[in-house]
């Protein structure tokens, strides 16, 4: 649709003159006018309003709640004055008249509640920042007060519409450039040239108009004022909890870098929104349910932690193929070369971490704060522990992984392997002592010399004694370790067998799957690394599980011999 400056300027002159819809009161005109004059004084601002005695009501109702937290409820106009601060009380004075001049409920495509209470949550959040960040020369009762009026221009333009524009208006949660695009195409005018006209003719200070005027990424140029990269960051965070955008990593990565904020200061401002919002809801009448938001937030959560559970394994398998696809080509390569491709797959392999637990650390971060401060039982606190338990689950599998593939140095010296296995028993003795678990040992007379690696060695026995203590479920289990050469193979085999439980499928598929994949991780890195470093000593490692008898877990390594 083509619309002339002759049509805009019709448009903008009916939403002016109140067009269709309830104009401001002369007292929200006053109010106003006050707010833009610095030298009016608190004694001019308590006049005006207590010549509206509903409004004055509100206000000291609005005074004395628990979202202030004063101590003493005010009486009076003047002592509200008092006890918030002359600019406190013009903006939430502001914030009232302004409020009140729309309806409430859904009429035709336009939701009323949804847009105050994402106006509401936006404007808390936008307060948050500014106290979080404390720019210079910027108040945070302005943050919030351009922040709840950011979409005003939709309501009005909403209103002058047409009956037949009105069934198709985009009045619901869509994306703000959706609702734009819309705009200009059905009335060659979009709501935020129509709020940056009227605050203008409003008088309101230039800087709280140029939040109209800027929205996406060019409000969050650094150049920009603080007040229009705060305020469309707490826009961003809205639509994150009320719209169709799901990525919190994202939105964490923005004010990091724009605001300066760490991960846990982000996750506060949020908290501290959905902590106030009910409160103040009350007060400018808006019906607000804030443990269903946050609970709406998190059901994105969990299907952002879905998402990458499911492309974490395409993932992961292209990196173990690059990985056995290395270590195969070792043997092919020059040292140099070989050094040059372990570059190339490690650098792969950190930035597809950073890829992957930038997002899973934003959204275990906040559902941990979360669920750290709801009282025990509460419903979203334990929605928020099963997402933070997943988000921790998801990243040691990376971990895991990542050191799976990593290329590991190995210096191999001569050792008696029945010291070596009887000195881990001895480091590792209170797992045992705690399940009340009987050790037998069973080893030669003799020396037994092998060729080992004694980090790497040392770190699969440890990881043999904890599977075995973890599959022993009951007290007084038994588990017995035996070194045994054999003269005929020249290999020495050293076995650990338990009496517990059989071990998960999963574990076994690990051991016995030439094929790892991000699900063989799921129980975990130490059997699969434990055989790794087996192979590397030129060794097998081997499974047998007797369902009712327990588990016997060998490793055969090649010996120095004779025996």
């Amino acid at each position: 649709m083509i619309v002339d400056n002759h049509s805009k300027t019709k448009l903008l002159k009916r939403i002016v003159e109140g067009d269709g819809f309830p104009s401001l009161s002369s007292l929200a005109v006053k109010l106003i006018e006050i707010a833009a004059d610095d030298r009016a004084s608190a004694q001019d601002l308590a006049a005006i309003i207590e010549k509206d005695p509903g409004l004055a009501t509100q206000l000291l109702k609005l005074a004395g709640s628990a979202f202030f937290a004063r101590p003493v409820p005010a009486t009076s106009i003047s002592r509200a004055v008092v006890f918030l601060g002359f600019n406190k009380v013009r903006i939430m004075a502001l914030s009232l008249s302004l409020r009140n001049i729309f309806p409430m409920g859904k009429r035709g495509a336009m939701d009323y509640d949804h847009f105050w209470k994402t106006s509401l949550y936006r404007a808390l959040i936008a307060q948050a920042f500014v106290h979080s960040v404390q720019p210079d020369n910027l108040d945070p009762e302005e943050a919030f007060v351009a922040a709840l009026i950011l979409e005003i221009g939709l309501l009005m333009l909403y209103e002058i519409s047409t009956e037949e524009m009105k069934k198709t208006f985009p009045g619901g949660n869509l994306p703000l450039e959706n609702v734009i695009a819309w705009e200009e195409e059905s009335l060659g005018i979009n709501h935020r040239e129509v709020g940056g006209f009227v605050l203008e003719r409003w008088h309101f200070s230039d800087h709280l108009i140029l939040t109209q005027s800027l929205y996406g990424a060019p409000a969050l140029e650094r150049e920009e004022p603080a007040l229009c990269r705060i305020v469309e960051l707490a826009r961003r965070m809205t639509e994150l909890v009320f719209g169709s955008a799901t990525d919190l990593h994202e939105f964490h990565q923005q004010a990091e870098s724009l605001l300066n904020l760490d991960r846990k200061a982000i996750n506060g401002v949020l908290l501290k929104a959905f902590d106030d919002v009910e409160e103040l809801a009350e007060q400018l009448r808006v019906t607000i349910d804030s443990q269903t938001d946050i609970i709406s937030l998190m059901e994105k959560a969990n299907q952002a932690l879905v998402r990458i559970n499911t492309g974490m394994d395409t993932t992961v398998q292209k990196l173990l193929d690059q990985a056995r696809q290395h270590n195969s080509s070792l043997t092919r390569m020059s040292e140099k070369m070989s050094k040059s491709r372990r570059e190339i797959l490690q650098n792969t392999l950190d930035a597809v971490a950073h890829e992957i637990r930038n997002p899973l650390l934003a959204i275990g971060g906040f559902a941990g704060r979360l669920a750290s401060t709801t009282k025990k039982g509460d419903r979203v606190g334990q929605y928020a522990q099963i997402i933070t338990d997943e988000s921790a689950r998801l990243e040691q599998i990376l971990r895991d992984i990542i050191e799976y593939s990593k290329e590991r140095e190995y210096t191999f010296v001569e050792k008696d392997i029945a010291s070596v296995v009887d000195g881990v028993l001895h480091e590792t003795e209170g797992l045992f002592h705690k399940k009340d678990i009987n050790v037998v040992r069973d080893y030669p007379n003799e020396a037994v010399l092998l060729s080992v690696d004694l980090d790497g060695i040392t770190r699969v026995l440890r990881q043999l004694f904890e599977n075995a203590v973890n599959m022993v479920e009951r007290t007084s289990g038994t588990v017995a370790v035996t070194v045994n050469p054999s003269t005929e193979t020249g290999q020495v085999c050293i076995a650990v067998s338990d009496n517990g439980r059989p071990i998960p499928h999963d574990i076994r598929e690990a051991l016995l799957s030439s094929n790892l994949s991000a699900k063989t991780f799921s129980g975990g890195l130490g059997l699969p690394m434990a055989q790794k470093i087996i192979e590397a000593h030129n060794g097998r490692m081997e499974l047998h599980v007797q369902e009712q008898k327990g588990n016997t877990i060998s490793i055969f390594l090649p010996g120095l011999g004779p025996f």
